[in-house]
């Protein structure tokens, strides 16, 4: 068994979501852990961590959207007894100082992710995201605590011809639909929607034909 500790720091554009796929996975690997748990915890109280969408990228427009429609960055408050929404006390940085504060405390600045074969184990459609809640940009630190191991054969079962396989399978698909990922952001258009009234897009369709493949158990009965 062996353990690990790492600070990766994160330069931030401002509000938004950062991808730290990457950046974890090729710590990973430098660790020689193949099998374990990885640990997260933003050292921050004005950004958080969060798992979701990474193949489209208007998921993380509309969770951005939705975050300014429930917390403004406009430094007022909940409305008061007269019906007036009022300023926040805590305003020492600017008027999104305390609404970064709230929208940390709404999200999550820890997760525990599993890893297998040296990589994060995630599902296809998913990725690891600082969400950086003030403005302006900010190098952010996030504490990665790796426990493992080194040789994965060692900590897991003997699998059959059939479940190794299986798993071989897998990994294959998942990297397979990583690589298709990244294609897919490559050739996003977001203004596509709006030019086209509504209408699904070629790449509209091919996002959501490989949700459905991916969805698709490979074994129906």
């Amino acid at each position: 068994m062996k353990q690990v500790l790492h600070q990766l720091v994160i330069a931030t554009p401002g509000a938004g979501f950062t991808r730290l796929n990457e950046q974890l996975n090729s710590w990973i690997r430098s660790s020689d852990i193949q099998l374990g748990v990885l640990h997260l915890t933003c050292l921050h109280t004005s950004a958080s961590l969060t798992i979701n969408e990474n193949a489209d990228p208007r998921v993380l427009d509309d969770l951005s959207a939705w975050m300014d429609a429930v917390v403004p960055q406009d430094g007022k408050g909940p409305l008061n007894g007269q019906g007036q929404r009022r300023h926040y006390k805590h305003d020492d940085e600017g008027n999104d100082d305390m609404p970064a504060h709230i929208r940390t405390a709404l999200t999550s600045q820890t997760m525990t992710l599993s890893v297998e074969d040296g990589r994060l184990l995630l599902g296809m459609w998913q990725a690891v995201y600082l969400w950086e809640h003030r403005a302006m940009p900010h190098r952010r630190r996030v504490a990665c605590h790796l426990i493992g191991e080194c040789d994965a054969t060692a900590a897991a079962p003997q699998e059959t011809g059939t479940t190794a396989a299986a798993s071989a399978q897998t990994l294959m698909n998942l990297r397979s639909g990583e690589r298709i990922n990244r294609a897919v952001q490559e050739r996003f258009d977001p203004t596509a929607w709006e030019r086209d009234g509504g209408i699904d897009t070629d790449m509209d369709l091919l996002i959501d034909r490989l949700h459905e493949i991916s969805d698709t158990p490979s074994n129906p009965e």
